[in-house]
């Protein structure tokens, strides 16, 4: 090579070599926002990212750079020095529309940033307000089913679309895709027939659909047709059970548990992990049926946050039963739950998929705080935090197929993030040490979030 070239090209590459570094340490950004020193919790891979500096603009992430990078002088930053920073938290599964206008505060300042609504048709909904991150407090990202499609009987006596043939359920499949819904949900009464239409119908129309496995619907012929998430572990200990089910069904909660077959377990979580299905274990509204008759658990602190037409549901539901009646039901769903919360980290070790879901505000599952709630009984059922966390971030977005928008902290995601005082990675419990909370690029610092709280509990006043 000609000598005067070679120079050229070296020093050239000797320049390359100096302005990286440079452009690395010391880039300055006109940006919205920056939030310094920051540790990642990179979701993904399960490795904390340790000072780095995070930008945003508008709504979306614009650049993660090293710690000495600066903002100009109209910059907001954020200080980050010994934070962790996780994605923004969903919950899964939630009934959002029946008191949204009184929710969003406790969801976003519990650092709910998404949810799935499971019925979003419910009677007496308005529309969920179109808010923007300019127009004052926001509400969470929505992922939304329209009413529920049962059988009849059907479980509710309103907001639900009744079939009992075929042609029935693939109207009512139609009839949600005409109101624009992410997803069909179904439900307890379903007939096989039925719930097989509408199977075939949402694979025809390129819709999916999740829900309750129906009473009459075994878990196996549910993840073969395709339902791509199964909610509170219904079917799932049915499927678990030694001796056939169809022809000797359980009589009790007690006899369920009795004939759990360690064999029949691993091969359904086998057959899970392979398919399409999900589980929305929802161990918070299980663990809430299984510990009515306990007057420390009911006696929370937190119902000071809820609405009173929250507290008189609550009360409505329970109400006509008597404390005997109560017992009985709570003793047998506490056996249940129990149980089932003893397989959740051995379904996880297996490859089963989770989603974090509460149920809320069924009573005594508090919007926003239950999330929490929710990871950490995963974590006390032997799923380890990372994965527990990862049931409420990326999971979500898989699920979603959004994972261009959320699940992970990166470059062109929307700036839907939670900044905590202490790593969740070390103790689960660490999601509730939260400092500050953004909402697509809208930021709500320590004291905003207090003041939502404060507000929350002087409106339900």
């Amino acid at each position: 090579m000609n000598s005067r070239i070679f120079d050229v090209i070296k020093s050239g590459f000797l320049i390359l070599l100096l302005v990286v570094p440079f452009m690395s340490y010391c880039l300055t950004g006109k940006h919205d926002y920056l939030i310094t020193n920051v540790n990642i919790v990179d979701v993904k891979s399960g490795k904390i990212i340790k000072n780095k500096t995070i930008a945003i603009d508008n709504n979306r992430i614009t650049g993660i750079y090293d710690e000495k990078t600066s903002g100009s002088t109209s910059t907001v930053v954020i200080d980050g020095n010994g934070k962790y920073l996780i994605p923004g938290l969903w919950d899964m599964h939630a009934h959002y529309k029946w008191s949204h206008a009184d929710l969003d505060l406790l969801l976003i300042a519990n650092g709910i940033t998404g949810i799935r609504e499971m019925w979003g048709d419910m009677p007496a909904f308005v529309e969920i307000p179109k808010r923007t991150q300019q127009e004052g407090p926001v509400s969470p990202d929505v992922y939304r089913s329209g009413d529920l499609i049962d059988g009849n009987p059907p479980s509710f006596p309103a907001g639900c679309l009744v079939v009992t043939t075929p042609e029935e359920a693939v109207d009512a499949v139609n009839k949600q895709i005409d109101k624009k819904v992410d997803f069909v949900k179904v439900y307890s009464s379903l007939s096989e027939e039925c719930f097989m239409a509408i199977a075939m119908e949402t694979k025809k129309r390129n819709i999916t659909f999740a829900g309750h496995i129906p009473n009459g619907v075994s878990i196996y012929k549910a993840i073969d047709a395709g339902m791509v998430s199964s909610e509170h572990l219904y079917g799932f200990l049915d499927g678990c059970i030694s001796h056939n089910n169809s022809e000797n069904p359980p009589q009790s909660t007690g006899e369920l548990v009795s004939r759990f077959s360690e064999k029949r377990f691993d091969s359904l979580c086998s057959v899970l992990a392979k398919s399409s299905m999900w589980i929305c274990p929802t161990l918070t509204v299980n663990r809430a049926m299984s510990y009515l008759n306990d007057s420390i658990f009911i006696n929370d602190n937190r119902k000071a946050y809820l609405p009173g037409y929250v507290l008189e549901i609550w009360n409505q539901k329970i109400s006509p039963y008597t404390k005997s009646q109560v017992d009985d039901f709570s003793n047998s769903s506490r056996v249940r739950y129990l149980f089932e919360l003893s397989l959740i980290g051995k379904m996880n070790e297996k490859g089963v998929k989770f989603l974090a879901g509460t149920d809320f505000p069924n009573p005594y599952v508090f919007p926003g705080f239950s999330l929490h709630d929710e990871l950490s009984l995963m974590v006390k059922g032997g799923m380890p935090a990372l994965d527990a966390l990862r049931s409420a971030t990326i999971n979500p977005a898989i699920f979603m197929n959004k994972k261009s928008d959320f699940g992970t902290i990166e470059v062109g995601k929307l700036a839907s993030l939670v900044l905590l005082n202490k790593n969740p990675l070390e103790n689960i419990e660490n999601t509730k040490t939260i400092e500050t909370v953004i909402v697509r690029g809208k930021v709500y610092n320590r004291k905003a979030l207090d003041s939502m709280l404060e507000q929350a509990k002087s409106n339900a006043k």
